[in-house]
């Protein structure tokens, strides 16, 4: 039997508290407006995630590239191999030698933990939870997670969140670096140098930011929105939005003013696959042909006779009275002209449809018959004579 109700009544914690307890096996699917969010339990731990805002075997390539383990254009490179093979994505990539079982491991990882911290922050919405699983779960790569470790982020996440949500401008304002930042000389930038020439030990100082900083400050070489250095960023949403607001209040990010250029990154979307479709522009002559193509057909198989081998479409066409094989059928037809015109016999309609009667219609005129359901009259009694008279003696 289903478990279901409103997450108003049962909160997320709540329920799955109480899926982990007691050991569940099932699929508790959550839903808000267009938003289905499904988890997968087994033994009262999470086995896998998936969502249709960001479904799992679409998305598994972009968390790969913001985890740095796979660049975008190898990204764009196997999607096209992808679409010739019909392969997973996983399988793909580990075939190609381009990631390791472990990369796989924690890109389904980051992506399940991003879906539900995300959903932890539903105010209302509907839960089901069946105790069904689907057959195609990738049990060798996702390694199941314990419900305590997700509980005690999501609660960090919401006692958090509102704060910093606080600090932050509109997702959709686009920043830049300041010229404070443009004038900063990042670690990150000095020990990818280091490591190019060859001195890994070379530090000349520090910028006074955090690694993650510098790493989300780094993101902004571009002008770009929060929403899109969400997308991109290696990190969790909260930790992320988190340094912007810290980069912000120092004075290393900032509004930019007009319009900032559109960044380009075919492997991620928002909402969609991780590449871009390509664009198709139709042919002028791609109506005319489809026209063609309804137009022959018709004209090669639609009957315009009754004679024509196909029965079902032939009976469409209006019906030949004039075609009379047999004996029995004239006769038939001389009673549906009588019945149609009992007055002068069907003549004058059977001339106006193109088969005239020779003389008059063999069938008789029924209505000059006496009616054989007529009650037939009582004859009148016979005068009773009346009985003589006696004498009397």
């Amino acid at each position: 039997m289903a478990l279901e109700g409103s997450l108003r009544d049962f909160d997320l914690f709540s329920l799955f508290n109480m899926i982990k307890i007691q050991g569940k096996n099932g699929t508790l699917v959550l839903s808000q407006g267009q938003e289905f969010v499904k988890v997968f339990f087994e033994n009262g731990e999470i086995v896998g995630c998936d969502s249709n805002q960001v479904r799992m075997e679409d998305r598994l390539g972009t968390m790969l590239v913001r985890l740095g383990r796979l660049t975008g254009e190898e990204l764009l490179a196997m999607v096209q191999v992808q679409r010739q093979t019909l392969k997973r994505m996983g399988t793909l990539l580990l075939e190609s030698g381009k990631v390791t079982s472990t990369d796989l491991q924690d890109a389904l990882f980051n992506q399940a933990t991003a879906i539900l911290h995300r959903t932890f922050r539903w105010v209302e919405g509907d839960y089901r939870f069946d105790s069904m699983l689907p057959p195609d779960l990738d049990r060798e790569h996702f390694v199941p997670i314990p419900v305590d470790t997700v509980l005690m982020e999501a609660a960090r996440i919401q006692d958090e969140w509102p704060e910093v949500e606080r600090r932050l401008p509109s997702m959709d304002l686009a920043l830049g670096k300041s010229p404070q930042a443009q004038a900063l000389h990042l670690d990150i930038d000095r020990d990818v140098s280091s490591v190019l020439d060859g001195k890994t030990s070379v530090h000349h100082g520090s910028s006074g930011l955090s690694h993650e900083q510098e790493v989300v400050l780094s993101y902004f070489d571009h002008p770009q929105s929060i929403k899109e250095v969400i997308q991109v960023s290696r990190y969790e949403e909260l930790d992320t939005c988190k340094a912007i607001a810290d980069l912000i209040e120092n004075g290393l990010l900032e509004p930019i003013s007009g319009e900032a250029p559109k960044i380009v990154r075919p492997w991620v979307t928002d909402g969609s696959p991780e590449y871009a479709p390509v664009e198709w522009e139709p042919s002028p002559l791609l109506w005319p042909l489809v026209g063609l193509l309804f137009a022959v057909p018709l004209a090669l198989y639609v009957p315009h006779q009754r004679g024509s081998a196909n029965v079902g479409l032939a009976s469409l066409q209006p019906a030949d009275v004039r075609v009379v094989p047999d004996g029995p059928a004239r006769l038939r037809q001389a009673w549906a002209f009588r019945m149609a015109s009992p007055r002068d016999g069907g003549l004058e309609l059977a001339k106006r449809l193109g088969r005239p009667m020779e003389g008059q219609n063999p069938v008789e005129d029924l209505s000059r018959l006496p009616d054989p359901l007529a009650p037939e009259p009582v004859p009148a009694p016979a005068p009773v004579a009346p009985a003589p008279k006696s004498r009397a003696r």
